[in-house]
């Protein structure tokens, strides 16, 4: 399996432009998410302009990618999320800040997601106890996995160049046992010339945490299969996958979307 832990990055028409309610766009008949247990968007569909950071005070819509603070409505309006292991994710020194679907994760789990630059990775007193999610000859499943063998789950955030770089090369890494996930397909809509099973990093740890509740959890809760427990991790990410379809979509075919995504990515209906 490969993964491609990708970055977000809206254009600028996207970033100003007014998004039409449910009722009133054109909105997918047969969603992606429809089977998800993801609460509701209906807030960010009201922001419509640019507000600032409650932190640093720059100009953002949204969220913050640098302070990770919710922007332009309450807190409360942003689902949260407890998650059952620690996650600290290692963003490459090259990936900007405001490209990067970590964000998403960090504002849903604020608890439980630390994010840390390439140059500042913590100095871990027991590696032993810790995972990385990378694929690779040597990565195992969870179910291969004790549960009771590991504390924290370690994820690398860039391009697959720049994330493999860092798994092969970074000593603070390289030594570290790895895990990987089945094989998924991304909804990711920014260009990559990988395959279609190279993720973006929000939907690697979405699919993580649900192998997770799979493998452990699923026991305990008397549940046979996974429940929705870790779906709204997914919030903005649904958000702004069907706010890129309904954006073209709305415009009839006029505007192209990109010469170099794969055919049939903005879901026009028969």
């Amino acid at each position: 399996m490969d993964l491609l832990f990708g970055t977000l990055s809206l254009d600028k028409h996207q970033q100003n432009s007014k998004r039409t309610s449910p009722e009133e766009d054109s909105k997918l008949q047969h969603s992606p998410f429809d089977s998800f247990k993801i609460s509701s968007t209906a807030i960010l569909d009201t922001l419509n302009t640019r507000s600032f950071c409650p932190k640093c005070t720059r100009s953002m819509k949204y969220f913050c990618y640098w302070c990770y603070q919710v922007v332009g409505c309450q807190r409360s309006d942003v689902p949260y999320l407890e998650l059952p292991i620690k996650i600290d994710v290692i963003k490459h020194i090259k990936e900007l800040e405001g490209k990067s679907t970590v964000a998403h994760a960090k504002i849903i789990a604020p608890n439980d997601v630390s994010i840390y630059s390439s140059l500042e990775i913590p100095k871990y007193e027991n590696p032993d106890r810790l995972l990385l999610l990378f694929p690779g000859p040597d990565s195992k499943t969870l179910n291969e996995i004790p549960r009771d063998s590991f504390d924290k789950l370690l994820v690398v955030d860039g391009t697959w160049q720049q994330a493999s770089s860092l798994t092969k090369f970074t000593e603070e890494l390289k030594n570290i046992r790895k895990v990987t996930i089945n094989p998924q397909k991304t909804l990711f809509w920014r260009y990559q010339n990988k395959s279609e099973n190279y993720l973006a990093t929000i939907e690697a740890l979405y699919y993580f945490l649900k192998e997770y509740y799979v493998t452990y959890e699923s026991i305990t809760d008397n549940e046979n299969s996974y429940n929705g427990k870790y779906d709204d991790l997914l919030w903005y990410y649904k958000y702004f996958y069907e706010f890129i379809q309904s954006s073209y979509r709305n415009d009839k075919g006029k505007k192209h979307f990109t010469s170099r995504h794969r055919q049939g990515y903005i879901k026009y209906d028969e």
